[in-house]
């Protein structure tokens, strides 16, 4: 059956949802934060809005009032956690244990909520998962990776982007990821391969300063120290960069390239050094524009970031979304009874 590749689409514009940046940022300030739930439906319903499929847009649906529900319980629960040294320290040590193993519900919790009011066509997401899995992926995995030395990082990477994904529905369809923890390791690897090219770098320009002088004369002539150290200083800014990049977007590729829903596959085309120049410039942007670029910088991401995805499928995406359609209605309404707040991260 012939392929269908289908290019998603952002039409975001830097002066539209500047006007929504700024007028959410005052109103936050103003309300003392309470507006803060409203302007994330806000910019969320944009970005949303202007991310299209198949010339049809995506859409949130998130009540505000359930987002701040959600966020005077957890601030509560907080200030409860604050006061409860005045009790016992005993009492807090409890409490913070006690958050601590709630970490992975809160982080279930937030999926279920953002992924129920998210949709495509008039089809909602939805998450679900067990809370012993979460225990494993988000508290075992990482003390896991700090008795390793770090060494289980791309491992957890791998289960943690896979929780997430195979947990995932659209509808009733259920998303798959399929990459091997060796292709993570491989990303990892190369990356800390440019870090030790770094390493050799200092250290040939270590040599070089010994050959200039002493420790003690270099320090007595400043001039003298300054040349190799600047060196090393605009050295390591640009492999930092693309070290972090490298691992960004290959990383990001091979998800998403390994990431299917029934017979449609995802694809990403990100480019490591496109990705560093827009981090780099956004950042430059932002500092000397004192921040009133930020919204320039999040719609100049987001769109190259989504202009390199696109789902490639060996059926008729109209009739396997219709079909979707009719499946997912059952189970729309259940599902929204159980969403009363959002905890969300």
């Amino acid at each position: 059956m012939q392929k269908n590749t289908q290019q998603f689409e952002f039409h975001g514009k830097a002066g539209e949802f500047f006007k929504i940046w700024i007028v959410n940022m005052m109103l936050s300030i103003i309300t003392l934060g309470i507006y803060s739930a409203w302007a994330k439906v806000r910019t969320r319903k944009y970005f949303y809005n202007n991310t299209l499929l198949m010339n049809t847009p995506f859409d949130y649906l998130a009540d505000p009032i359930k987002i701040l529900k959600g966020r005077l319980i957890v601030l509560a629960i907080f200030l409860i956690y604050l006061f409860s040294e005045l009790i016992s320290p005993m009492v807090q040590g409890i409490l913070l244990l006690l958050f601590i193993l709630s970490l992975p519900w809160v982080i279930i919790r937030a999926m279920i909520f953002n992924m129920y009011n998210s949709a495509y066509r008039n089809i909602r997401f939805h998450f679900s998962a067990k809370y012993l899995t979460a225990l494993w992926v988000f508290l075992g995995l990482p003390f896991l990776v700090a008795l390793s030395l770090g060494l289980a990082y791309p491992y957890f990477i791998k289960e943690q982007k896979k929780f997430i994904i195979d947990h995932t529905t659209y509808g009733t369809s259920p998303f798959n990821m399929d990459a091997s923890v060796g292709s993570i390791y491989s990303i990892f690897f190369k990356m800390i391969g440019i870090f030790l090219l770094l390493a050799i770098l200092i250290g040939v320009v270590g040599v070089i300063a010994d050959d200039l002088g002493s420790y003690g004369e270099m320090l007595k002539n400043p001039a003298t120290m300054g040349t190799p150290l600047i060196f090393v200083s605009l050295a390591i800014i640009p492999f930092y960069i693309f070290a972090v990049g490298y691992w960004h977007t290959n990383l990001i590729n091979l998800i998403i390239n390994h990431t299917t829903l029934q017979q449609s596959q995802l694809t990403s085309e990100l480019q490591t050094i496109k990705i560093c120049w827009i981090f780099v410039s956004n950042t430059l942007a932002i500092i000397f524009s004192l921040g009133l670029l930020i919204p320039w910088a999040m719609i100049r991401t987001t769109k190259y970031r989504i202009s390199c995805m696109s789902l490639i499928t060996n059926s008729d995406p109209d009739a396997f979304i219709a079909a979707e359609s009719e499946q997912a209605a059952a189970i729309g309404e259940e599902a929204g009874d159980f969403l009363d707040i959002d905890l969300g991260l």
